[in-house]
């Protein structure tokens, strides 16, 4: 069993324990957590191909999660093949930059600052026209 398998199992297994109309659902003899996670890598690889131009795609716990009791739930779930092109990360892990992309983000950010910056010092400014109203009483005699 993968990590990604062990982990939608850990899940499930858990939703079932606490959730009685679940269980019923994952006790399905004709369904499997192999099966499930063909269904979830399917529809992930749809979502990059229905995203246009899109280099890459990811969903969070709560999608994948979402999905797997999907599959459980339903009955006349049909797993579409996966696309020989799109490559489906399964993972847990979370990404960590390396200190020169920290440090090229650091210095984009203070570019992008510096531009908005100077942006906003060319920009002539609006004069508010205020009036002045005299509270003096006119005299016929000035």
């Amino acid at each position: 069993m993968t990590k990604f398998e062990e982990s939608i199992k850990a899940y499930l297994d858990k939703r079932a324990a606490e959730d009685k109309l679940f269980a019923k659902s994952y006790a399905k003899p004709n369904k499997s957590i192999e099966e499930c996670c063909k269904f979830i890598e399917a529809e992930a690889c749809d979502r990059v191909a229905n995203k246009s131009g899109a280099q890459s795609y990811g969903m969070t716990d709560e999608e994948v999660y979402g999905l797997a009791v999907h599959y459980y739930d339903e009955d006349d779930i049909k797993i579409k093949s996966l696309q020989a092109r799109t490559e489906v990360m399964k993972t847990n892990e979370v990404y960590t930059p390396t200190e020169e992309e920290k440090a090229a983000a650091k210095e984009a950010a203070l570019r992008q600052l510096q531009e908005e910056a100077l942006r906003e010092l060319r920009t002539p400014k609006k004069k508010k026209v205020v009036e002045e109203v005299s509270t003096a009483q006119t005299s016929l005699f000035d």
